[in-house]
């Protein structure tokens, strides 16, 4: 077993534990309402939302559905490639704020 890894591992594991701690009870919205429990309050910033909509749209389509495609159509599967990269950012100017 590598000692280092280990150490590494577990300090990790220890400050996000704190962190989950601190925040859980930092600012508690109204769940009553929709915007506190869908948007978070509407306090996330530009570079939060980025983020978090990158994450959620390049995971499963990106990695599982495009090289099936690929596989199944060929060639004509790579349109997919451009797309994902060009659609996120014309989407972040052009949807509307929520």
């Amino acid at each position: 077993m590598n000692l280092g890894a280990t150490f590494v591992f577990v300090l990790l594991f220890i400050g996000v534990t704190i962190i989950g701690f601190l925040a859980a009870n930092w600012r508690r919205g109204d769940l009553a309402h929709l915007d506190e429990w869908g948007l978070g309050g509407r306090r996330f910033g530009t570079i939060v939302t980025w983020f978090l909509l990158g994450g959620d749209l390049y995971t499963a389509y990106t990695f599982v559905a495009v090289p099936a495609l690929v596989f199944g159509a060929g060639a004509m599967g790579f349109f997919a490639l451009p797309y994902t990269i060009l659609i996120y950012p014309f989407a972040f100017v052009v949807f509307p704020k929520l």
